[in-house]
């Protein structure tokens, strides 16, 4: 929480960083979308043609806004979860689970970031395009270790509060509907 002398915590400073991040990627994400699937729709329904790096394009900005959502709801535990059982166990039960899931997420994580990065390398080495245009393949596949490494600091995040602010993760949980805790 903030001091009483109302300067912030690096904590605090380094969640409202990550969260600016993610918002305006996410934002810049899903109005691609929108504008890309909206103009192209209007297009093929008026002239009957539709440009053909459309749909590539917005797969790739679907993929940029799923990774780091992933990133922003794994760090108020706001993903699908399974949870009830573990509402009703101890909280020392429940700081243990938390920490195992957090193991976990980690060591997948670690495993993407290191094998999706060798596609990006590729698409560089190959200066491959997206489909149709001239954005850099790897722009858009950089998405997946990008998300993944900003879904990593997120659970290492959480992980910090698990260990030391357990009572601030549990007030947020309570303002975070379909948190685990």
């Amino acid at each position: 929480m903030s001091t009483s002398d109302g300067k912030r915590t690096w904590t605090e400073r380094f969640d409202a960083s990550l969260s600016h991040v993610e918002n305006n990627v996410i934002l810049a994400s899903y109005v691609t979308l929108i504008i890309l699937i909206g103009v192209e729709t209007i297009r093929r329904a008026v002239t009957r043609e539709q440009a053909v790096w459309g749909p590539e394009v917005a797969l790739h900005a679907f993929v940029w806004l799923s990774w780091f959502s992933m990133a922003k709801h794994g760090r108020y535990g706001t993903h699908l979860a399974f949870s009830e059982l573990r509402r009703r166990l101890s909280e020392k039960a429940q700081r243990i689970l938390e920490a195992i899931d957090c193991g976990i997420w980690l060591g997948i994580g670690t495993i993407i970031i290191f094998s999706s990065y060798g596609i990006v390398r590729n698409n560089i080495a190959m200066n491959q395009t997206v489909f149709g245009t001239p954005i850099p393949l790897a722009f858009a596949t950089l998405a997946v270790p990008v998300g993944w490494g900003f879904s990593m600091l997120r659970i290492c995040q959480r992980l910090w509060l698990v260990f030391y602010g357990w009572d601030r993760l549990k007030e947020e949980a309570k303002n975070a509907p379909g948190s685990i805790l």
